[in-house]
């Protein structure tokens, strides 16, 4: 019987994202703060005969070829440990595609974890880190199994923090995606590129004070002015999370699409999602809470 490994590849949100400058390789420095949260698609790794690498998806929209991060991340583990060996990966998918969450990079992560696992850990940490690295700036953080890490450099430079706060977030996808790409892009081209109004030191210290109260006010994410100019629907989808939550503070996470807001239990997150579906039926919603 094929051995295999199935585990849970977790979105996370963005607290804080600043954007200090364009690098020479033509991608941003970053300053950032991950949460990883409890929305979750499940990865499935499993031996197969043979030396291909297959790919099924129960979202008949998502590419199962080398487009797919999970399949380059099989790639990049196989090139790395010297194997010819197949591997099947089954992707159940809930993340939603282009919603700013990291859910390719999170599946591409769970697929390094589960290879591992099924190899008798095949690579020594450190190499399956550069191979993480060069599948995307997020599939580091993913890798650390923390619940909350401070990106730098890419994003790829994760220092794990150690925060106990739990929080729960109200996550609104108007159901189109967002090209991270595209944001970056039009985004200024040289110089310090955040304006003022961020601080990630207080941000961090309210979480480690379990101060949850005062963390609404200190989110940021410098990618937002240019994420509204460039989807203006975004701004609709703010404003109907003010007005379903009342004093909620919605802010978008990462490059978006999807609108984040803070809430102060779980059942304050269900009832502005109950309040938003009435009159915005046509957006997907979840409540989710920090993974510990």
């Amino acid at each position: 019987m094929a051995k295999s490994v199935s585990l849970f590849a977790c979105a996370k949100v963005n607290l804080y994202l600043e954007v200090v400058g364009k690098r020479p390789d033509g991608y941003h420095d970053l300053l950032t703060l991950f949460e990883r949260i409890d929305l979750a698609d499940e990865i499935t790794v499993e031996e197969i005969p043979g030396g291909r690498i297959e790919l099924t998806c129960d979202d008949p929209d998502l590419p199962c070829d080398g487009a797919n991060l999970a399949v380059r991340a099989a790639e990049g583990y196989r090139r790395a440990i010297g194997s010819a060996q197949g591997f099947r990966i089954l992707l159940r998918k809930r993340i939603p595609v282009g919603a700013g969450l990291g859910g390719g990079s999170s599946d591409a992560a769970a697929t390094l974890q589960g290879l591992q696992q099924l190899t008798g850990d095949g690579l020594p940490a450190a190499d399956l880190l550069t191979v993480a690295k060069g599948l995307g700036a997020d599939v580091p953080f993913f890798l650390t199994q923390t619940p909350w890490a401070l990106g730098k450099g890419r994003g790829d430079e994760c220092e794990p923090l150690g925060i106990d706060t739990h929080l729960w977030h109200l996550l609104v996808f108007p159901r189109f995606p967002i090209s991270t790409k595209s944001v970056y892009q039009a985004l200024t081209p040289s110089g310090r590129l955040t304006p003022s109004g961020g601080d990630v030191t207080l941000l961090t210290r309210a979480l480690r004070d379990s101060d949850v109260s005062r963390v609404p006010d200190l989110l940021f994410n410098a990618l937002e002015p240019t994420v509204e100019t460039l989807y203006p629907a975004i701004r609709d989808v703010k404003s109907a999370i003010r007005t379903a939550g009342g004093q909620l503070r919605p802010i978008v996470s990462g490059s978006g699409s999807t609108v984040m807001a803070l809430c102060l239990s779980r059942a304050q997150a269900q009832e502005a999602a109950r309040a938003l579906k009435e009159r915005r039926p046509q957006w997907q919603w979840f409540v989710a809470g920090t993974r510990d």
